[in-house]
């Protein structure tokens, strides 16, 4: 599951890929907005499985790295900064 995981996010990572400019009005084209979205779906799916396979509790475990995102970065040292929290 994890390299069939790992595949879906290449797939998503190529249309980005060959973007000219980078910038999102490239992707809001009718076409290349339905490839993200459905890689963006097969992604989903694929954690969805894999946390359902060791029996993990997605909204808690996501809750949990939110907090721990919020003592690694707090807003008066990182905001508008771009280092890693070792770094502050």
């Amino acid at each position: 599951l994890s390299m069939a995981l790992s595949v879906e996010v290449a797939e998503l990572v190529e249309i980005f890929q060959w973007m000219k400019t980078g910038d999102l009005s490239e992707i809001k084209s009718l076409d290349k907005m339905k490839n993200v979205e459905e890689e963006i779906a097969d992604i989903f799916i694929y954690l969805i499985k894999i946390a359902d396979k060791f029996d993990i509790d997605l909204e808690k475990i996501i809750d949990e790295k939110i907090k721990l995102n919020e003592q690694k970065y707090p807003i008066s040292k990182s905001y508008g900064i771009s280092k890693k929290y070792s770094d502050l």
